[in-house]
């Protein structure tokens, strides 16, 4: 009989590359009662890959958030209907999350607040833990939408067992740009603590992941020994597109017998469902946040046009702020990288 791993976990991370606002990691895992069993298929037509044509908004879609997500009201709808129904499926009563606060807490975040996440008073200020998350989805029709996920699941070979995120403020990557003198290997670290919180929860039953690959980076073999000191580490390939390692608890420590397949891969959203939908969460988590820093500053200068935090805008909006931001230490607004 073939060793089988039943739980495939994937991750992936938003807003890496803007001026302003966070970086956000996103993840969740799947049982499954077969390899074979995709959850696109398990949980269809409820859930797709891509928008149906008919009937639109009868659908979650899972994808690569750039597919999922658009800057019209269309698009922020979609996006936030996908990340809160299974969210939802978290908390009592599969009720979906209704403000910035649930959002960012337990058991949504389970590593707790980011480090210096109240360096940034736009994220605690009351513009902020108050803000609404269904802010362009129909808050009823959320709430069916979750219900029918839940049945959906509940009836299929293939069970949600895992969702999580974490936003990682301005100068919490300042401060690591700082310590690592390496963009990429900032984002491997935080990257690599969400695969630490699914190696915990699930390599005991046997973990396959997929990691979303972003540049150029093709080792990651002593960065994982490095990070999971109990684990054997074997490198399965590294090529053009894809690393894959194999982890093995040791023999004498509390992980022995625990096993995790983990591969980088280039578009694993595009192959992973897992990762797809992290890459929704983090979209969506990565999104609010920014919604809650233009909340906030635009209390202050109704006026003042929002922006994204991309770095075109993000100078843009600097220039516009103007003595609004003077006071806000640099490096909890602006990125050094």
């Amino acid at each position: 009989m073939s060793e089988t791993f039943p739980v495939l976990g994937g991750i992936d991370e938003a807003g890496l590359g803007p001026l302003l606002g966070p970086l956000a990691i996103g993840w969740s895992a799947i049982e499954r009662e077969r390899p074979s069993e995709n959850a696109w298929s398990a949980w269809a037509p409820l859930v797709a890959r891509e928008t149906p044509r008919k009937s639109p908004t009868a659908h979650l879609v899972v994808a690569d958030s750039k597919k999922v997500f658009s800057r019209n009201d269309r698009g922020r709808a979609r996006l936030e209907r996908t990340a809160l129904a299974f969210l939802a499926q978290l908390l009592p009563n599969t009720a979906p999350p209704a403000t910035f606060v649930e959002l960012f807490a337990p058991p949504i975040a389970p590593l707790g607040p980011a480090p210096k996440f109240m360096g940034a008073p736009w994220l605690s200020s009351p513009a902020a833990t108050g803000l609404k998350l269904a802010r362009h989805a129909d808050a009823g029709g959320l709430e069916l939408m979750s219900e029918r996920l839940r049945r959906t699941i509940e009836a299929s070979p293939v069970k949600l067992v895992c969702a999580g995120l974490r936003l990682v403020p301005a100068l919490e990557l300042n401060l690591s740009y700082e310590e690592t003198n390496n963009k990429g290997t900032t984002a491997v670290g935080l990257t690599l603590d969400a695969l630490a919180d699914l190696w915990t929860r699930f390599a005991h039953r046997g973990l396959e992941v997929v990691v979303d690959r972003q540049g150029g980076r093709a080792h990651y073999g002593s960065t994982l020994a490095k990070r999971f000191p109990h684990a054997s580490v074997r490198m399965i390939e590294e090529r053009r597109g894809t690393s894959a390692y194999r982890l093995d608890g040791r023999r004498g420590t509390p992980e022995e017998g625990w096993r995790m397949l983990v591969s980088f891969t280039e578009k694993g959203e595009d192959h992973c469902f897992a990762t797809a939908l992290g890459s929704c969460l983090a979209k969506f988590a990565r999104e609010t946040a920014m919604a809650a820093f233009n909340e906030h500053f635009g209390a202050f200068a109704p006026d003042l046009k929002p922006t994204a935090g991309y770095t075109q805008d993000g100078r843009r909006w600097l220039e516009d702020a103007g003595d609004l931001v003077q006071g806000v230490e640099r490096a909890t607004l602006i990125r050094n990288r």
